[in-house]
């Protein structure tokens, strides 16, 4: 998979900002009516200190938070957090296949603040 396949799948203006290192996310279905769910990709900076992490080009955070009590839990939200799902990739063949995998579709990314992610 090329960059230009990213091109394709990314609407322009997030494939401008997930080159530059930005992150990228997208408000999911739920797998319960009383959860909102999120999927993020982040591009790190730089090697994680945590030794148990393992090096990757991009991490993937999918993750669910208790509607009723997300107003009470600002800057807690791991308080109120569910069904978190971590992924740890290396290639664009791997971000493509992996959004595949969690039936995403690429053209949901947008700004986070677009789609009221928490974070």
């Amino acid at each position: 998979m090329n960059i230009q396949d990213l091109k394709d799948i990314f609407d322009l203006a997030i494939y401008n900002r997930f080159r530059m290192g930005k992150e990228i996310a997208a408000e999911l279905n739920p797998t319960a009516n009383h959860l909102r769910r999120w999927i993020v990709i982040y591009q790190p900076e730089g090697r994680s200190l945590n030794i148990n992490i393992p090096e990757h080009v991009y991490y993937i955070r999918d993750f669910e938070l208790e509607k009723e009590k997300m107003s009470e839990f600002i800057g807690d939200e791991d308080l109120i957090m569910c069904n978190e799902r971590q992924y740890y990739l290396n290639s664009e063949e791997e971000l493509i296949n992996l959004l595949l995998d969690l039936r995403v579709n690429p053209k949901q990314l947008t700004y986070p603040w677009r789609c009221d992610y928490p974070f």
